[in-house]
């Protein structure tokens, strides 16, 4: 009998025991409640806003689409305000290179300017064939070892301009060593100068050797645009395949008949 007592007597200790467990057990519980009750509250928090910004969105397409309708309405036509003019002409602010720059002698055809600037014309040592057509400038370092060559000559290089604006470069021959010149080329340098004063056409006169130039009609035509590049950068893009500056050069061994054209 008295171990059971004593047996019985240790029961109270163990309960004891277990009391904090069961009271933690319970916090637990409350607390799993409470983030179950928050994580619930956040999700409707979530959807309400959800259903906000959706709302909010769909009142900016409206909005958009009420400005775009308004942007779009077109506006009555007035004559006065479409009608193309004469004098009408665009700044765009924009410079324009061009990527490709003739040599060739001007069209029996075409209107065309020459740049007044001076610094817009050289003379230079230019080897011309004609059978090609074609104008190469030649480098200072290799004129000794061709200066017997009867097509080199030295040429005043002009840069033109056609009424659609297209930049070309022109070579003329200068007097020779004993001052005479061509009736052609100085026809050539007279055309010249009048087209730095307004738009002419230029157009052979076989019969006396020479040019007839004919004037643009209206006096009033405005000036071309002229290219806003350097002389330097006109120079380097006409001549880009067409600057000799060694002696075993293709085009002078065939002219040296060291080569097949």
């Amino acid at each position: 009998m008295a171990k059971n007592v004593k047996r019985s007597s240790g029961g109270p200790a163990n309960g004891k025991k277990f009391e904090p467990k069961l009271v933690h057990s319970s916090t637990s519980t409350a607390n799993l409640g409470v983030n179950m009750s928050n994580d619930k509250k956040r999700s409707l928090d979530d959807l309400t806003n959800g259903e906000k910004s959706k709302t909010n969105e769909a009142q900016d397409s409206v909005n958009a689409g009420t400005n775009n309708a308004k942007q779009l309405k077109k506006p009555k036509i007035d004559l006065e305000r479409v009608r193309a003019r004469a004098d009408q002409s665009f700044d765009l602010g924009v410079t324009t290179e061009y990527t490709v720059i003739p040599i060739r002698n001007p069209k029996p055809d075409e209107f065309f300017r020459c740049m007044a600037d001076e610094k817009y014309s050289m003379n230079a040592h230019i080897l011309s064939l004609k059978t090609e057509n074609e104008w190469y400038l030649i480098d200072p370092d290799i004129l000794p070892q061709i200066q017997l060559e009867s097509q080199l000559r030295v040429m005043t290089l002009y840069v033109c301009v056609t009424m659609n604006y297209s930049p070309f470069v022109t070579c003329i021959p200068q007097a020779d060593e004993m001052g005479k010149i061509n009736p052609w080329h100085q026809s050539g340098h007279i055309t010249m100068e009048e087209a730095k004063q307004c738009w002419v056409r230029r157009q052979a006169d076989k019969a006396n050797g020479g040019y007839v130039i004919t004037k643009a009609m209206n006096a009033k035509l405005p000036d071309p645009k002229w290219p806003t590049m350097t002389l330097s950068e006109i120079i380097d893009r006409a001549f880009d395949k067409y600057y000799i500056y060694d002696f075993q050069d293709p085009v002078l061994q065939r002219l040296r008949g060291e080569k097949m054209s």
